[in-house]
């Protein structure tokens, strides 16, 4: 933990190398150049971003500040780069470097001290956690908008007729997909006042109790909004496996496949296909 000695002895030292700032940065600049995870693209950004705050990210290193704003300074620092597309291994490596060049400053003007050394560490690794926390709460960020957007992309909700919405389900259903479809199809149904909704399980891989009874919520949630459901795509595995799963469809019309469940809609809703003659 650090305490406020330790912060004092830091603030002592980054004045007595005041007068180094412009030489640290000079040799920090060269050391990056030379960094093969460096590309030139990067490396330029990042001094000209350097060179435009050089003075306040010198504060925020060497003032061991430890407040809301340097908190927040270091956290959009991070924020910036990643939005370069720099890989957080690398801008960690640089935050290393830094401080070893600094430390060799603290040398060069003849301050180090083991005191002064450890003091200077504690502060560094503070930096370093508020750093690592960004980054980590940066991917979570994008990893949250990357879920919802494949989860708009896997509940692709299509008016087929005017009042006749169609729902094609690929793949493995759990709770929080469920929960999506659910969402989308109630959505739908209340913004274009549909009387059939046809939900198509031929692309679902594994239909389980926990599957089948999400399904039969969907219809259930339908149904009350006045909409009906047809479950299509049932396959002899699948008709088998709610049998034995002893599942209650209750008002869910089935049918074996999309023709079938067409037609059950076009009837629900009075309307028919006529051929056309030639």
């Amino acid at each position: 933990m650090l305490e406020e000695e330790q912060l004092e002895i830091v603030k002592r030292a980054g004045k007595a190398i005041l007068p180094r700032q412009e030489a640290v940065l000079e040799e920090f600049y060269a050391w990056l150049e030379f960094q093969p995870e460096y590309s030139e693209d990067y490396t330029e950004d990042i001094i000209s971003r350097f060179d435009r705050e050089s003075h306040i990210f010198w504060k925020h290193i060497l003032s061991a500040q430890i407040d809301e704003e340097s908190v927040r300074y270091r956290e959009l620092l991070v924020q910036d780069l990643l939005q370069l597309g720099l890989p957080f291994e690398a801008y960690l490596s640089a935050v290393f470097a830094f401080h070893e060049l600094i430390e060799k400053a603290f040398i060069t003007a003849g301050v180090a001290n083991f005191e002064l050394m450890q003091a200077f560490k504690k502060v560094s690794s503070v930096g370093i956690f508020i750093a690592i926390d960004t980054f980590n709460n940066e991917m979570n960020k994008q990893m949250q908008e990357q879920n919802d957007m494949l989860m708009q992309l896997s509940t692709p909700v299509t008016p087929i007729w005017e009042d006749i919405l169609l729902l094609p389900v690929v793949g493995i259903v759990d709770s929080l997909r469920a929960q999506n479809i659910m969402s989308a199809v109630l959505r739908e149904v209340a913004e274009r006042q549909a009387k059939v909704f046809i939900l198509d399980i031929s692309g679902v891989a594994i239909v389980d109790t926990a599957v089948a009874n999400y399904f039969i919520r969907v219809s259930k949630a339908a149904w009350l909004m006045g909409c009906k459901t047809i479950l299509s795509g049932i396959s002899p595995v699948i008709a088998q496996t709610l049998v034995e799963l002893g599942v209650d469809i209750g008002r869910l019309s089935t049918r074996s496949n999309m023709q079938d469940a067409l037609d059950r809609a076009f009837d629900w809703t009075g309307r028919a296909v006529v051929e056309k003659r030639r």
